[in-house]
């Protein structure tokens, strides 16, 4: 498993939980983040979710 794929479970892992929404942010600049491997230098996405708790 790489590490994006590690840190995507690790984040993004919903616990009893359905994703409401998701929307794509556009940086105005294109930030290093080192650790990441993307393809590109400084070049990836980034996601704002919003997810609820369903009780039935």
């Amino acid at each position: 498993m790489n590490a994006k794929s590690a840190i995507s479970k690790e984040i993004f892992a919903p616990h009893d939980e359905r994703m409401l929404g998701a929307v794509q942010v556009k940086r105005r600049t294109k930030k290093k983040i080192p650790f990441l491997a993307t393809g590109g230098q400084g070049e990836y996405l980034t996601y704002i979710c919003l997810s609820g708790k369903i009780d039935f």
